[in-house]
């Protein structure tokens, strides 16, 4: 975890740290619940687990009762291209390094072949189990991401294969957003047309840094020239793109509801802090010039130093040339600032969009416990069924392989953990612990927060009260409890959640106080130590100490 010292309503804050998705903060969690007493002074000491009052029979927050709720119909879909021309020397993601051959007929043998494998995952995948029982109604895929490795670094054509196979195999709604993560230096304006021509709408361009010798430590593969190219040709591509898609909307015969669906073209812009050599003045001139190229939507990491990459050998966190812990934490508050100031919103931690152009499918994943996605490709991990665990693919090229080799004709049952009538009920109960944390993981990340109504509904009326009661015990400014009439820091909130949702005979103003109420996180404050903020409810909340 990354320590740093920042500023909350004037005491220290101790503790920054950020996690590049939520399966990263989910790895930190085990230790970080185990830490949480020692971060100061915003957290204070752990005290023990609160008691509250029992729940009615009919709650939900009973071990033995609870299960958890179907998954909507499944409409989202990642697919896992891992090909790179290097390994930066930061990364821990499961790729597979090509050189600078790319072009050449043994790299493309090679995506051939994996693509092909790819195409027989898809098409020998199992409806997921909420989709099959929504029997009589077609649900196609809404979001599809095309994550890696590099995946701008596949041609065209087989791109399109990939698009087309997910589209026999589940459909794809004519105004699906289709995101596809792209490296500079690695296509030109006809290759960015291909892809477009193939069904992407959505690109996320991974610049990184706008600085040379920043770039250089990183052991990124592109330089700043080649970043700066690469902004420009795709924002002038989505807007043609975008021109072309109107022209066809309009001119659609009014009575084919299928042509009116318009197809949104965006982008957005990745950014790292924390890398070595990185210094504010530099970090601020990066923001400020990817203002200037106006992308729809920004994504700002904060390195994370991992086990057994090179980073991870070489470097420690704030130790030179690693930014000192407060610089760290001054980007946080200086990239909140600046892309905030010039309209856009930041709506989950890593996040920031103009209006309209959040990231459809990653709000998927924030919204896992209600929806769920596909997942193809080596590492790449589904989630389809709310009662079974998700799946995770081997992380090594042949076994993957291997993996996909044996899938089991189309048509298998599908089976789920929590229906087997002889589970214990300390299975259970681990289960229902483990998504609530999840629960509050990642809705802590997001501007959109915790729904206390739907957490009562779900796990529970004692869980609300729970978070209320941690929170309201940490300092002011991290954290805000939101209704439909009025924000208040969640620090000065006395209140219980169930004893005003229970007066059923009382509905006076003080009843109304929780209507629709969310907690979410303040920016940037808050969002910047999100993590010890879930991990001090994580120590404190009854409800979790089955984990």
């Amino acid at each position: 975890m990354r320590a740093a010292t920042a500023s909350v309503a004037g005491p220290r804050v101790e503790g920054f740290a950020m996690r590049r998705t939520a399966s990263c903060l989910a790895r930190a969690m085990h230790g970080a619940a185990q830490r949480a007493g020692g971060v100061s002074p915003p957290f204070r000491p752990v005290a023990p687990r609160r008691a509250f009052a029992a729940a009615s029979a009919d709650d939900t927050s009973s071990a033995s009762a609870w299960r958890p709720a179907p998954l909507e119909p499944v409409t989202s879909a990642y697919v896992h291209l891992p090909f790179c021309r290097r390994r930066c020397y930061y990364c821990d993601f499961a790729i597979s390094v090509v050189g600078d051959g790319v072009e050449s007929d043994a790299v493309r043998r090679g995506m051939e072949a994996y693509v092909d494998r790819v195409c027989r995952e898809i098409r020998d995948t199992p409806l997921a189990p909420s989709t099959a029982a929504a029997a009589g109604k077609d649900w196609p895929l809404r979001t599809v991401f095309f994550g890696g490795g590099t995946p701008s670094l596949v041609p065209p054509d087989l791109l399109r294969r990939v698009v087309d196979a997910l589209r026999a195999r589940f459909g794809l709604a004519p105004d699906a957003e289709v995101s596809m993560e792209m490296d500079p230096g690695t296509f030109d304006r006809a290759k960015l047309d291909g892809y477009l021509r193939s069904g992407v709408t959505r690109v996320s361009l991974g610049a990184q840094s706008f600085d040379a010798d920043v770039l250089k430590l990183a052991g990124r593969a592109h330089t700043v020239q080649e970043s700066r190219a690469a902004c420009a040709a795709v924002a002038e591509a989505l807007r043609d793109a975008q021109a072309r898609e109107d022209e066809r909307v309009d001119a659609a015969s009014s009575d084919s509801a299928a042509s009116k669906k318009r197809r949104k073209f965006s982008w957005s812009l990745d950014l790292i802090s924390g890398l070595p050599g990185l210094t504010r003045d530099a970090w601020r001139a990066s923001l400020a010039e990817a203002v200037a190229f106006s992308p729809d939507h920004v994504s700002v990491y904060d390195l994370q130093i991992e086990e057994g990459t090179p980073f991870g050998k070489w470097y420690e966190p704030g130790v030179g040339p690693m930014p000192r812990e407060e610089d760290s934490a001054a980007m946080f508050r200086d990239a909140s600032r600046a892309l905030g100031a010039a309209g856009f919103e930041h709506y989950e931690v890593s996040s920031y969009a103009r209006a309209g152009a959040r990231c459809r499918h990653n709000q998927v994943y924030w919204n896992s416990g209600r929806q769920g996605w596909y997942a193809f490709g080596m590492a790449a991990t589904s989630h389809v069924d709310a009662a079974a665990e998700r799946v995770a693919r081997p992380r090594k090229m042949r076994d993957w392989e291997s993996w996909v080799d044996a899938i089991p004709p189309l048509g298998a049952t599908w089976k789920t953990d929590l229906e087997n009538a002889s589970l214990k009920t300390g299975d259970v109960a681990a289960a229902r612990a483990s998504a609530l944390m999840e629960r509050l993981m990642l809705g802590l990340r997001t501007r959109d927060g915790l729904d206390l109504d739907a957490l009562a509904a779900e796990f529970g009326r004692s869980v609300p009260d729970e978070i209320l009661a941690v929170l309201a015990e940490q300092p002011e400014g991290l954290a805000v409890v939101a209704t439909r009439d009025v924000e208040r820091d969640a620090a000065d909130e006395t209140f219980s959640f169930s004893s005003l949702k229970n007066q059923d005979d009382e509905r006076d103003e003080r009843t109304s106080r929780l209507a629709g109420a969310v907690v979410r996180l303040t920016d940037p404050e808050g969002l910047m130590v999100s993590t010890e903020v879930i991990s001090t409810l994580i120590a404190r909340m009854p409800s979790l100490e089955a984990l």
